[in-house]
């Protein structure tokens, strides 16, 4: 009991650091290959724009057809939800996002603006092009904060977001021991919220969480390992779901949680090593290289011992709804049974949604997965 009582602690602690936000000018991010860290060398708090899940305000102004996820930002910036910002980082990542920053510039300013283009191949040209869109953007916050980023400044930043990468990786491994003692839907929460939280404050949370939570004696599980994978979801509401119902999702492939960066090199020419390390991370399915995302996702399959795959993918959304299909062909020379959901940005899980989860792992459990 003492050990969920530190855990509950550690996430009322990180509540209290977002709100106070060390003082720092908020710079909102939208994107898993944003290097936050030349934030962090600016001396900028780094705000993962994660908009609670409401579009109605946003439906007159982008169209109807649009990416939930999209409609969802827009309405809560022009509602004034993001007024606190002193500035928006919004990724080229696809044609969505890019209405987005038209739009966002157009309805509601923001005192800082910037669109960064980020290749959809990983060859050494498309590095070298990133690491000019990262100078650029560089160039832009130095301007605009009147700051200075330095070699130093950048490689200190760098190697305290790998403090966070390699303490993040500790707790997720945790994840395939028996009964896990974090769930995973405890796990994304307190990642979503890292994402808005002064690093420093973080690293010491997860320290501690992680120091604890190691000592802790593996649990036996009967649930169902699953792997999760898709596009965005707006909270962990389905992954409590399917805790709920008797599952167990052991791994997730997922941007607002576990698909970030392994490590960067600190270097000489630190804006090169993080373009080579975040054109290299986890791809997701917006990237050109499919095969590359389907062998990495075959392996965190084997490597957890997952016995089923829970693809999700938001209404509207080309990438992961054009992946799909591929997907569920390759796993099927694993013999791994695919779940597809499509949703929308709502908050809430439906009735079918739970009726289709249930019938997936009943159909586990007859087939003897």
């Amino acid at each position: 009991m003492q050990d969920r009582l530190t855990f509950k602690e550690i996430l009322q602690d990180l509540a209290k650091a977002q709100a106070s936000g060390e003082g720092k000018p908020l710079v909102g991010w939208t994107c898993t290959y944003l290097p936050v860290e030349i934030l962090e060398a600016a001396g900028l708090q780094p705000y993962r724009i994660l908009p609670e899940p409401s579009s109605e305000k946003a439906d007159g102004y982008l169209d109807p057809n649009m990416c939930p996820l999209v409609k969802t930002n827009l309405g809560k910036a022009i509602t004034g939800g993001y007024s606190f910002l002193s500035g928006i980082i919004i990724l080229n990542t696809c044609d969505g996002m890019r209405r987005l920053y038209d739009a966002w510039r157009f309805y509601c300013p923001s005192p800082f603006s910037f669109l960064l283009d980020v290749p959809k191949t990983v060859t050494s040209l498309s590095v070298s092009y990133f690491k000019e869109g990262l100078k650029e953007l560089a160039t832009q916050v130095e301007k605009h904060f009147k700051v200075e980023i330095t070699t130093d400044s950048l490689n200190q930043a760098i190697e305290e977001a790998n403090l966070t990468r390699s303490l993040s990786r500790r707790l997720i491994s945790l994840q395939g021991r028996g009964a896990p003692p974090v769930k995973h839907s405890e796990l994304l929460d307190l990642l979503s919220l890292g994402s808005r939280t002064p690093r420093s404050v973080f690293n010491k949370a997860l320290e501690k969480m992680v120091r604890v939570l190691e000592g802790e004696p593996a649990g036996v599980s009967n649930a169902y390992r699953l792997l999760l994978t898709g596009s965005s979801l707006d909270g962990s509401a389905l992954v409590r779901l399917i805790e709920e119902l008797g599952g167990e999702v052991t791994i997730s492939d997922i941007c607002p949680g576990t698909r970030f960066v392994d490590y960067v090199e600190p270097s000489a020419d630190p804006l090169f090593s993080l373009s080579h390390a975040y054109l290299h991370k986890t791809a997701c399915a917006r990237m050109f290289d499919s095969e590359s995302r389907i062998s990495a996702l075959k392996e965190s399959l084997l490597k957890s011992k997952a016995q089923g795959v829970v693809y999700f993918s938001l209404k509207f959304c080309d990438p992961f709804l054009y992946e799909a299909p591929f997907l569920e062909e390759a796993l099927r020379e694993l013999d791994i049974p695919v779940l597809f959901l499509e949703g929308e940005y709502t908050g809430r899980v439906g009735g079918g949604v739970r009726t289709r989860v249930q019938a997936f792992l009943e159909m586990l459990e007859k087939n003897g997965k």
